[in-house]
């Protein structure tokens, strides 16, 4: 059920939680923008025209205004693990979280960044060191924004669960990573999508 929020900006909405969550939104009447830096035309083709794809750099102010012009709601769910000469931790996670904070601020949307379980600054890993300087960014550019953490995502057609069943198939025994001691508590991507649009329908708890 809709409250005042009837169009939603999804950056990095061709990702597994991104496709999963604008699936959800439009299911529930939203309008909604997709801003990626590599549309895909063949997502989202039976959606009666709710939604659009718009080619987006997160790092540059004017494409990002851009992308969430008339929005209500904005959602960055960018997401990048593995970096590239074009593409880097503190490029994405970093300035280009910052970017869109900042913007939406300006538009007077409200802001929902997905971060990542475990961001910690200390980190031994780059990943999640950007994690978690991205979220003091976002923080400092809007305040009232919503950031969550959820942890390893699963659901249908997902990599998580695939490359699992690839294991027990291929595998005689599967190994224990971290002697056993690593411990995991995925969360089903639908359960993700649903937190967020709660979040715009005014019904969070």
């Amino acid at each position: 059920m809709l409250s005042n929020t009837h169009h939603v900006t999804v950056f990095g909405g061709t990702g597994f939680l991104g496709r999963n969550l604008v699936d959800r939104l439009v299911r529930q009447g939203y309008r909604v923008r997709v801003a990626v830096r590599n549309p895909r035309p063949d997502l989202f083709q039976d959606t009666d025209n709710r939604v659009e794809q718009v080619q987006t750099d997160v790092r540059n102010p004017q494409s990002v205004t851009d992308a969430i012009e008339h929005a209500d709601g904005v959602v960055n769910a960018v997401g990048l693990y593995v970096e590239s000469q074009g593409a880097t931790f503190e490029a994405v996670h970093v300035a280009g979280a910052q970017c869109v904070a900042q913007q939406s601020v300006i538009s007077g949307a409200k802001l929902v960044y997905i971060s990542g379980i475990g961001a910690d600054t200390e980190s031994a890993s780059a990943y999640i060191r950007a994690r978690a300087v991205g979220e003091q960014r976002v923080r400092e550019a809007a305040p009232h924004a919503i950031i969550l953490r959820p942890s390893v995502l699963f659901g249908r057609n997902d990599a998580f669960l695939g490359s699992l069943s690839v294991m027990v198939r291929m595998l005689p025994v599967i190994p224990l990573f971290g002697n056993g001691a690593t411990r995991l508590q995925p969360v089903y991507v639908e359960d993700v999508a649903k937190a967020i649009e709660t979040i715009f329908s005014g019904h969070e708890p």
